[in-house]
């Protein structure tokens, strides 16, 4: 078998069929070339790659992020994910419908003020944000920087806009970090403080969650769509929230400031990954994308975030879920972690900006874990011309589809700078060689 290199990865020369699955119901109606067979609903194709079992073709999952919608006005009438599954279920892709997890809840005796300084010394207004708890008072404040609100345009709704403007500080943002002039935990010291922040919805915000999550429920079975709870993010949290150079510091000096610390994340989140399986979900999304060697090493992740991980991931298989770690650099160093881990679906696999070695992971972790990624959108695929474009997804397919267990999909996401035509080209590229 002969293999070449493209763009900095190893690709194979040689692909297989990923043989016949059995028929399930009519699928949408899509557009797609007379060579490709549709046998199964997404929701088969999907479950059946992530379980390891023959299928009609390689799924190809695309997220297109918020902040696009006012790029692009081919995108711009998506009212809400329903809108936008059903235009990607036409275009033949695999799209899924989300169930936002609940964001924490302060307790009834905390006490939240806000406020906005314009008087600075570089000129950049502040935003702040301060926690009154009977433990303490905790605050958070960053820079109100010109491309803020560019990236607050996060979707976290079930139900409603794609695009909801988060206006002020969020308590868990990743525009944070970046802009943070002082960071919501600085030591032990703020941790019984911090407790007071992490509590699930009560009353009428529960109930509502619920409905609007029965709702999503029923809109992906109606539609033969997998249903996707996000996110678990117990790692991320420690960047969101403290100083990370600094944290970085206490792995060694005070482990147990760190354990306690991903310990009130992780039982607060528990508590929510539990209201999502109770609503029938079939894929859990951890955001992974600081769980990297870079941050935590090796040797911490083992011993901070393993066992988290591994938690979710048998609560979702006692449910009947899978478990995504999203996570597009450190995979190939981790992998020998991994592969002794529970977590079922690797996903936004990058061999561009997250140096990848596709081959190796396909080679190594491929007979147990179901591999997603593959092909970089923000480099990449922006950038290519119509050939490279189809030289990039035949050469993908020819690596990764052998033996199944692989999700093609655009990491991180289609944001503003990917043309939605390269988007198209891909999705028929992949529709001649899936």
């Amino acid at each position: 078998m002969g293999s070449h290199r493209m763009k900095g990865w190893i690709y194979c020369a040689a692909r297989g069929a990923t043989g016949r699955a059995a028929s399930g119901p009519p699928a949408p109606k899509q557009i797609r070339p007379p060579n490709m067979r549709t046998d199964m609903t997404s929701r088969e194709r999907i479950l059946s790659t992530v379980c390891g079992r023959d299928t009609d073709h390689v799924p190809l999952h695309i997220d297109v992020h918020p902040s696009y919608l006012s790029y692009d006005p081919t995108v711009a009438h998506w009212d809400d994910q329903f809108q936008r599954t059903d235009d990607l279920l036409t275009l033949g892709t695999d799209p899924m419908i989300e169930v936002w997890l609940p964001d924490p809840v302060a307790h009834p005796d905390v006490k939240i003020t806000t406020w906005r300084e314009d008087n600075t010394p570089d000129g950049v207004p502040r935003l702040g944000k301060a926690y009154e708890t009977p433990k303490g008072t905790l605050r958070q404040v960053i820079r109100e920087t010109d491309d803020l609100y560019q990236w607050h345009r996060i979707n976290r709704n079930t139900r409603g806009p794609l695009a909801d403007l988060i206006d002020g500080v969020g308590l868990l943002e990743d525009v944070n970090p970046s802009r943070s002039c002082a960071f919501l935990i600085n030591g032990p010291e703020d941790l019984d403080a911090m407790e007071y922040l992490f509590n699930p919805p009560q009353g009428d915000a529960l109930s509502r969650w619920r409905r609007d999550a029965d709702y999503a429920a029923q809109q992906a079975r109606e539609r033969g769509v997998c249903l996707l709870a996000r996110r678990l993010y117990a790692g991320a949290a420690l960047l969101w929230l403290t100083d990370a150079t600094e944290s970085i510091c206490t792995f060694d000096e005070h482990p147990q400031y760190v354990q306690r610390f991903l310990d009130i994340i992780e039982q607060w989140q528990m508590k929510m990954l539990a209201m999502a399986l109770d609503v029938g979900v079939d894929l859990v999304t951890r955001f992974g994308y600081y769980d990297t060697p870079d941050f935590w090493g090796v040797e911490h992740f083992d011993r901070f975030l393993k066992p988290l991980i591994d938690r979710e991931a048998h609560a979702c298989e006692q449910a009947g879920a899978y478990l995504m770690q999203q996570q597009s650099k450190g995979v190939t160093q981790q992998r020998d972690v991994f592969r002794e881990m529970n977590v079922h679906v690797l996903r936004d696999l990058d061999p561009v900006q997250g140096e990848e070695d596709m081959a190796l992971l396909k080679r190594e972790l491929g007979d147990t874990k179901t591999l997603m990624g593959g092909i970089n959108c923000d480099m990449l695929l922006a950038n290519a011309d119509r050939e490279q474009v189809t030289q990039l997804v035949a050469e993908t397919l020819d690596l990764m589809s052998p033996g199944g267990r692989f999700i093609m999909h655009l990491v991180p996401g289609v944001y503003a700078g990917v043309p939605w035509q390269k988007v198209l080209q891909l999705i028929d590229d992949w529709k001649h060689h899936a």
